[in-house]
């Protein structure tokens, strides 16, 4: 069997967003089953060596692409343009999978991640059902733009509705991350073909880390995500004004490790006493190891959130907003949900050694 996989950023087993590494692991197993070939669809460039999955594949194609690609799809049809689905589009690369699709004769082309989901168009116009689409959805993009607060929201909100049922139409099989993905899906979008909810693997670092009585340090709170991301860093400055310094002001003994990539001078400025802001940890288990409590003050966002997933198969407590928590199944032992403004008291609470806690619905979770 060949297949191509298609993705919009670099997959790597230790990359510092959760999704890429899901996309890695998915594309390292794919190669296991199949002669796989993969497109990279990348803002930024891409050195060979940063290539990790280059020995398991059979090639390897890189497409450079800008922000000024989105200018032609929207001059052509400004009312029916959605900049999250069409964010990696441009009509030569279409045309270019198509020729690959041609040549080298595959059975399955996937299409990982939103933004690659337009080229079904060029592939069901060229091939038919001749060719199977699969599509990997790690967010439903309606829903993250109508949590956004910007202008995003107001112009883009019905042209993303009808572009995201259209394109998922076009799959003969749609992976998702959750039940609760599945279920708003089946409810939005009426005719997208063979739903199916697949499992998300544990990363590697998670399997060597033993929470014990001598590695967890009372009142350590762990912040764990990616600090380029928006909502990440939004979520952290919210977290540390309107709870941990309240908690440390009323005298609660707390120390805040801030653990994720790239984070902004904003955010190393809170460096302190108090606060630590690493950066990029290659290995964070000891972090997780020595936390009291982990945090998840999302305030926007969709999807399944793996900083959620990852805290709690480490068997750390976890005080989560709902957002935070979307998709999630637990015991109802260790995920606190809860909005923003009941923080202080749970994790107050548990400090103490009290417990609270709230049930979520389920997602597919492989340890």
């Amino acid at each position: 069997m060949k297949q191509l996989f298609v993705t919009p950023f670099l997959p790597q087993k230790n990359a510092p967003q959760a999704g890429h590494r899901l996309a890695y692991d998915y594309l390292t197993r794919l190669s296991a089953e199949a002669d796989l070939d993969v497109l990279i669809l990348s803002r930024v460039p891409i050195d060979e060596k940063d290539i990790e999955f280059r020995a398991s594949v059979r090639n390897v194609y890189v497409e450079q692409v800008s922000r000024f690609d989105m200018i032609p799809p929207f001059l052509a049809d400004p009312r029916n343009f959605s900049p999250r689905l069409l964010s990696r589009y441009r009509k030569s690369i279409g045309a270019f999978i198509c020729e690959l699709v041609e040549k080298n004769r595959y059975d399955t082309v996937r299409l990982e991640f939103s933004q690659c989901f337009p080229y079904a168009r060029e592939l069901r116009e060229r091939f038919g059902h001749r060719i199977n689409i699969v599509m990997g959805v790690h967010d439903v993009q309606i829903q993250a733009v109508l949590r956004v607060k910007s202008i995003e929201g107001w112009l883009f909100t019905r042209q993303t509705f009808a572009l995201e049922q259209q394109l998922l139409k076009l799959a003969d099989k749609v992976l998702v991350l959750s039940h609760k993905d599945a279920q708003l899906i089946n409810g939005l979008y009426p005719g997208v073909h063979n739903l199916q909810v697949v499992t998300i693997p544990l990363p590697a670092f998670l399997q060597g880390v033993h929470r014990s009585k001598d590695t967890v340090k009372k009142g350590n709170i762990l912040f764990w995500g990616a600090m380029q991301r928006r909502e990440n860093e939004e979520a952290l400055l919210n977290f540390v004004d309107s709870t941990f310094l309240p908690l440390r002001r009323r005298g609660l003994p707390l120390k805040l490790f801030v653990v994720g990539s790239d984070p902004s001078e904003r955010v190393k400025r809170l460096n302190s006493d108090d606060i630590c802001v690493t950066g990029f940890v290659e290995n964070p288990g000891q972090y997780f190891e020595s936390a009291d409590i982990g945090v998840v003050p999302l305030l926007s966002g969709a999807g399944v959130k793996l900083k959620t997933l990852e805290m709690l198969a480490a068997k750390l407590p976890v005080v989560s907003t709902p957002l935070g928590a979307e998709g999630i199944e637990h015991d109802g032992t260790l995920l606190n949900v809860c909005e923003i403004d009941e923080f202080p008291g749970v994790i107050e609470r548990l400090y103490n050694g009290g417990t609270v806690s709230v049930s979520a619905p389920s997602v597919a979770y492989q340890a």
